[in-house]
């Protein structure tokens, strides 16, 4: 089990997160258990490996326990499809202020690559290259501030 820090509506939460089979995970919180199952997130699934990244939007498989914390509020964040701005468009993945772009245009970049800092909930998060590319065009600038599904980057 892997300890990894969510946020949830704003709020951060510490929990314990087991990778299962097919794509879902246990999620120990407060001393209950949630199986969780992760979509929409434009990524294989089977390919993660813990620990598993604190942004990662869940959503619940109905848990018959009602709590006020990830039961109810996690599916409330789904994820953007980043259709309008196109294939290779990075985007926010939560909302937040850029700190730092990494890369320049024309830079070549490697998946796994950080592009941006951007730092959500005072906590600073790495924005990796989905796949290998060309930086095309940089959409932010410092300081910016960001919603989530907002274009970040363009990558060729």
């Amino acid at each position: 089990m892997a300890k990894v820090k969510v946020i949830v509506d704003g709020v951060e939460y510490e929990v314990e997160v087991e990778e299962l089979p097919g794509g879902k995970f246990k999620v120990s919180f407060e001393d209950k258990e949630y199986t969780v199952e992760a979509k929409g997130l434009g990524i294989d699934v089977g390919a993660l490996s813990a620990p598993v990244q604190a942004s990662t939007p869940v959503q619940t498989a109905a848990p018959s326990v009602s709590t006020p914390a990830p039961a109810s509020v996690a599916p409330a964040a789904p994820a953007p499809t980043p259709a309008p701005a196109g294939e290779g468009v990075v985007t926010s993945p939560m909302p937040g202020k850029i700190l730092r772009i990494l890369v320049k245009e024309g830079e070549s970049v490697k998946t796994g690559q950080g592009l941006v800092v951007l730092e959500a909930m005072k906590m600073e998060n790495e924005i990796p290259a989905p796949k290998d590319g060309v930086v095309k065009k940089i959409l932010i600038k410092e300081g910016d501030t960001v919603d989530t599904g907002q274009p970040l980057i363009e990558l060729g």
